[in-house]
C-alpha cells in the first residue's frame, strides 16, 4: 500500500496516516508512505515499520520545472504497489491521480472531512474546488471517515454524482491509541472544561467564553484549559480580560501528550463548525471524560442513539452551559458509557476494516 501525503507533521491527518500504517504493517502489509511536501517525520519511532520515501526534494508544486521529475519518481513508487491512497485532498490528490494514470492500480481518496461545509465556510479556489471534484468524481473508491463526510462529498459534487464504475464509497472512522481512564469522582468546583484543537475561526472560540458566563450565571462556576495555538489565540486572550474572564482561562498551548489534560478535566468542549471524526473526542471517548459539543458534523455519529446526552440543541454558549449543568448529576454513568463505546472505534476493530478494505480485489 502506498499512502501520499504532503508531509508527516504533527496534523491530524499525519496522524491517521500514521496509526492505519503502523496497525497494518504490524500485520504483514508492506506499507510505503510517500511525501511529496516537505521532508518533515515529526513521528520518530512510530514510523519504524513503514517506509517512508521522501520526494519532495525531487518535485515542488510551485516550481513547474520540477513536475515531470515527480511525475515519475511517484509513479516508479506506485508501479511496484497494489494499491494507491491519496491520504487527503488538493497536492496529495492531484499528484495521485496524475501518476497513476494508464498503470491499472487501484487509487483510493481518503477523505478526512465534509467538504461541502468546508468550501461554504472557507470557500476553497475555484480551480483547486473545480480539480478536486473533478477527480474525485472519477476514484472508483472513496473512504470516509464518517457517513456526515460521505454525504457532504456527495453534496459537494452535485445530486447526480456518483463512484466510478464499479466502485465504491465506504465509511472507515478514525481510531486513535489508548488512553488510560481518567480517575473516578464527581466534577470539580469550580468545574474543568477542557479544549484541545486549533484557535482558529472555525471552531467558534466566542462560544467557549459565552459558556463560561453562561454557567456563572447559572451558579455552576467553570475554568477553561485551552490545549493549542493558533491564530485567534491573542484574541481570546483579551477577549477574555475585556469580559472579565481572564482568570477563568488557562492557556497551556500545544502539547504532544494531552493525556494528562483529559485526565485532569471534567468535560471536553467542542465547538467546531464542521468536523470529520475528531480524534480529540475518541480520546476522550476511551479516556472517560463527558463532551460536551455543537452539532459539529460527524462527531454526532460517534454517540449513536445518545447524541443528546453529548450534542447541545444550538450552537450558543447557554446551550453549552445547559448541558454541562444537565450532566452534571449524571456524570459518572456518563463516563461508563463513554469508556464502553470507544471499544466500536478500537484500533483493532478499525485496523481489521482497512486489512479488508486491502484485501478486496476489484
Amino acid at each position: 500500500m502506498l499512502l501520499v501525503v504532503r508531509d508527516l507533521g504533527l496534523g491530524g491527518v499525519e496522524r491517521c496516516v500514521v496509526l492505519v500504517g503502523a496497525w497494518l504493517a504490524a500485520r504483514g502489509v508492506a506499507v510505503t508512505v510517500a511525501m511529496m511536501g516537505g521532508n518533515r517525520n515529526l513521528w520518530g519511532e512510530r514510523t519504524a515499520t513503514l517506509d517512508i520515501v521522501d520526494l519532495s526534494g525531487v518535485w515542488h508544486p510551485k516550481k513547474p520545472w520540477t513536475w515531470l521529475a515527480g511525475w515519475r519518481a511517484l509513479r516508479g513508487l506506485a508501479k511496484r504497489h497494489d494499491t494507491v491512497i491519496a491520504a487527503t485532498f488538493l497536492m496529495p490528490l492531484y499528484i495521485s491521480w496524475a501518476a497513476t494514470r494508464g498503470l491499472s492500480k487501484r487509487v483510493l481518496g481518503w477523505v478526512h472531512g465534509p467538504l461541502s461545509d468546508v468550501d461554504a465556510r472557507a470557500r476553497m479556489n475555484p480551480v483547486h474546488r473545480r480539480a478536486c471534484q473533478f477527480i474525485y468524481r472519477r476514484l472508483a473508491e472513496l473512504v470516509f471517515v464518517s457517513a456526515h463526510a460521505r454525504d457532504s462529498m456527495a453534496r459537494w459534487l452535485g445530486r447526480d454524482a456518483r463512484p466510478g464504475q464499479g466502485g465504491a464509497w465506504r465509511v472507515i472512522a478514525n481510531f486513535v491509541e489508548a488512553q488510560p481512564p481518567r480517575p473516578a469522582g464527581s466534577p470539580h468546583v469550580p468545574a474543568r472544561l477542557l479544549f484541545v484543537g486549533r484557535v482558529a475561526e472555525e471552531k467558534q472560540p466566542a462560544l467557549w467564553l459565552d459558556a463560561l458566563a453562561a454557567l456563572d450565571r447559572l451558579g455552576h462556576p467553570a475554568m477553561l484549559t485551552v490545549v493549542g495555538d493558533g491564530p485567534l489565540l491573542p484574541w481570546l486572550e483579551d477577549e477574555a480580560a475585556r469580559r472579565g474572564l481572564a482568570g477563568r482561562l488557562i492557556i497551556a498551548g500545544r502539547q504532544d501528550d494531552v493525556g494528562p489534560y483529559l485526565a485532569g478535566a471534567d468535560w471536553l468542549l467542542l465547538t467546531s463548525l464542521f468536523e470529520g471524526c475528531p480524534l480529540v473526542v475518541l480520546e476522550a471517548m476511551q479516556a472517560g471524560l463527558p463532551v460536551v459539543s455543537t452539532r459539529a458534523g460527524g462527531v454526532y455519529e460517534l454517540f449513536a442513539e445518545r447524541e443528546a446526552d453529548f450534542v447541545t440543541t444550538g450552537p450558543t454558549g447557554e446551550a453549552l452551559a445547559a448541558l454541562i449543568v444537565a450532566q452534571t448529576p449524571r456524570h459518572a454513568e456518563l463516563a461508563a458509557w463513554l469508556r464502553q463505546r470507544a471499544d466500536v472505534y478500537s484500533p483493532d476493530a478499525l485496523g481489521a476494516r482497512w486489512l479488508q478494505l486491502l484485501e478486496e480485489r476489484q
